[in-house]
Parts: structure tokens; C-alpha cells; sequence
């Protein structure tokens, strides 16, 4: 009998090991999104935190042909559902646009220009988390104004 059960013991301590070896060797279950990821060809992508990271906000631009308007933040919402307005940390422009970002919820009072993208610069980015050299931007974008050629 106490042959058995030091069997068991041994048998046991075995399995615990080798159970142990298989997660402390095991892959992560799943990876992070890469930066920007998602971000359709066609659009502008805010993104809730640094290095296009986050929760996004698929922003559409106007048609093409010198158009130009405002998007206020005050009606946009992330995918998680929070509202962009003040939430923005970085972002993609996938458009032909140019888009002005500006501290001015309404867009037409008196804005504040924070940042700018030039048109036709598919893939520009803009990155406001801590240790960019624009960190003081972080989470100050309310509205933003696009001029498509």
C-alpha cells in the first residue's frame, strides 16, 4: 500500500512538472492589433491612444472636388462608443484630403490649430502620446476641417 501510493505521489509530481514546462513555454493566445490597423483606404482614423493604438473612430471625408467641411468630435464616437471629442491621441490620413486639426469644438469660432496634414499624403500620421514631440496635444483635438482636391 505505501508502495502505491509513493507511485501516485511520484506520478503526480511528474504531471505537475511537466504541466508547469507547457505554459511557462506556451505562445501568447492572441496579439495586439499592429499600430493603425483597420484604418480603410479612403479615410481618417483617430485613434484613443498612442501610436495608433486603441479604440479608432472612422472619420469619412467630403467628395472630391474642393470640398471642404468641418466634423465636430462633439458627434463622433470611438468604436467602443466614447465620444472622440477630447479623446484623441494619434491618427492616420488614408484620404486624398488635407485635414486641419483644431481645439474648437464648433470649428468656426475661434479655433485653435493644432495640427495639419497635407493632401495627398496617403498614410501621414500624427502621434500625441507621452515622449512625442507634440504631447501637449494629447487629447485637445475637438473638431477638424477637410479640403479635398
Amino acid at each position: 500500500m505505501a508502495r502505491t501510493s509513493l507511485r501516485l505521489k511520484s506520478a503526480a509530481v511528474s504531471a505537475a512538472l511537466a504541466g508547469a514546462a507547457l505554459i511557462a513555454t506556451a505562445a501568447p493566445a492572441s496579439a495586439a492589433n499592429p499600430p493603425y490597423d483597420g484604418c480603410p483606404a479612403w479615410a481618417l482614423c483617430l485613434y484613443q491612444h498612442e501610436g495608433g493604438t486603441g479604440s479608432k473612430a472612422i472619420v469619412t471625408p467630403p467628395p472630391a472636388g474642393g470640398n471642404s467641411a468641418i466634423v465636430r468630435l462633439t458627434q463622433v464616437h470611438f468604436l467602443n462608443g466614447e465620444l472622440a471629442n477630447n479623446q484623441v491621441s494619434s491618427w492616420i490620413n488614408n484620404s486624398q484630403c488635407s485635414v486641419k486639426f483644431m481645439d474648437d469644438p464648433y470649428g468656426e469660432l475661434h479655433p485653435s490649430d493644432l495640427d495639419y496634414t497635407e493632401t495627398w499624403h496617403w498614410g501621414a500620421t500624427g502621434d500625441y502620446g507621452a515622449g512625442s514631440s507634440k504631447d501637449y496635444l494629447n487629447d485637445r483635438i475637438s473638431s477638424l476641417q477637410f479640403w479635398c482636391p
